[in-house]
């Protein structure tokens, strides 16, 4: 009896440690769609909602192709995201060789541009985020872009349709379409398509090969491409980190650096 009751404790604090992990697995899994009723697209938009603003932060290593008609190429990369204002990313050539590299913020753009040995300064715009991605998008865009955190109209009820594991959801209006065609096994958008009144494609963004991270499935290869201006970039993760926080930022640049503003 007397070597019972000094287990006593010790058993008591497993079960409380086996309890405690149980409620923190509930808390942390996602909620599996009901698969036999009609989905209601307003739910499934609200987890996607949900979805896009739990991610914070990203962190990834990997590569980066870009063709447009002033540039085309492969490079290495390294990007830092912190949403909602901060994005660093860094293209570095042969040996390590710095292409590019850019620290902007939702007020304050800086590059590096290693080729011609300058540091541009300037305001955060669609114009000088082209000199980093060679792509003319909004900073919030691409910070929703590259997070996979594809924000969605909000207004409205989209037009909705069922294939197989995909949920594809659109809005319309009078000069646009807005399409999203999500990934019911992951929750998570694979493909988002943008066309004008006349039904060409303004903008795709393309995710592909999704792992688990926690409790989620993140890709780690996206590709965007806006075919009226012949520009597309695609961007392969290596290595990826979701909200591992805190993460800093760190813009350095040769001393002999000459400075240019825009």
């Amino acid at each position: 009896m007397t070597t019972d009751r000094r287990q006593t404790p010790i058993r008591q604090s497993i079960t409380l440690l086996l309890l405690g992990l149980a409620m923190l697995t509930a808390c942390s899994s996602v909620p599996e769609l009901d698969r036999s009723k009609p989905l209601d697209p307003t739910d499934i938009a609200r987890r996607l909602e949900e979805r896009a603003n739990a991610t914070q932060a990203v962190e990834a290593y990997g590569s980066i192709s870009i063709d447009s008609p002033s540039f085309s190429g492969s490079s290495a990369m390294a990007l830092k995201l912190l949403k909602p204002d901060s994005l660093q990313i860094e293209i570095n050539g042969p040996f390590g060789m710095t292409l590019a590299r850019g620290l902007v913020t939702s007020s304050l753009f800086l590059f590096y541009n290693g080729q011609d040995n300058t540091v541009a300064e300037g305001a955060t715009n669609a114009e000088n985020l082209r000199r980093i991605l060679r792509v003319g998008l909004e900073f919030r865009d691409i910070l929703d872009i590259l997070s996979a955190s594809m924000r969605l109209p909000g207004e409205g009820v989209p037009e909705a349709y069922t294939q197989d594991d995909l949920y594809v959801l659109t809005w319309n209006n009078a000069t646009q379409s807005s399409e999203y065609t999500v990934d019911l096994k992951y929750l998570a958008v694979r493909k988002f398509v943008r066309r004008n009144a006349d039904g060409d494609i303004m903008e795709e963004v393309v995710y592909r090969d999704f792992r688990r991270k926690g409790d989620r499935y993140f890709p780690h290869a996206v590709s965007i491409a806006r075919p009226d201006s012949e520009e597309s970039i695609s961007l392969q993760y290596q290595t990826l980190a979701i909200n591992d926080l805190p993460i800093s930022f760190n813009f350095t640049y040769p001393k002999s650096a000459r400075r240019v503003y825009f």
